[in-house]
């Protein structure tokens, strides 16, 4: 096996500064890429925007016309490994569990959890995400609500013990 195949079966993961990188270089790119249009969506109302290739004989899209909105072309992509990155510069994971929790790297991804998991159970994934660093995309205010949670069983319990003294 040669070197170049070697280093096409691991994967190393790009550090912070090499991220904040292709971040930049991402956003530059985007912003010069063009909104792509379905061709004359914008003349008739039936007809939606999102991107369909044009396929017709004559289309002056098709053609690279003058004057007509660009296609999309391979060459508007952004680096394979600013792909698919969150803003911040982690991989967005979807999380379901706690055993897909555990298993993330909190150097490189982010979890977000799954919207199918209950309160209780997105509480203690917070609090469990905590304890191994690993950010959360949408867990605001999740850790604030467990400790009103708390607070809020322990003024009950100091209400109760009242009552039973009376």
């Amino acid at each position: 096996m040669s070197g170049s195949e070697s280093s096409r079966g691991s994967k190393v993961s790009p550090s912070r500064q090499d991220v904040a990188k292709l971040l930049e270089m991402r956003r530059k790119m985007k912003s010069k890429t063009p909104y792509f249009r379905r061709f004359e969506s914008w003349r008739f109302v039936r007809i939606d925007e999102p991107w369909r290739k044009p396929k017709g004989v004559d289309n002056h899209q098709r053609l690279s016309v003058k004057g007509w909105p660009h296609l999309v072309r391979i060459g508007y992509r952004v680096p394979k490994a600013a792909r698919y990155l969150h803003p911040s510069g982690y991989r967005d994971v979807l999380v379901h569990n706690m055993k897909e929790l555990e298993a993330l790297s909190p150097e490189i991804d982010a979890a977000r959890l799954a919207t199918g998991i209950g309160k209780r159970k997105r509480i203690e994934m917070a609090k469990r995400a905590r304890e191994l660093g690993i950010k959360l995309l949408n867990g605001r205010n999740l850790l604030t609500a467990a400790s009103k949670e708390t607070e809020g069983e322990t003024e009950t319990d100091e209400k109760e013990d009242s009552k039973k003294k009376k």
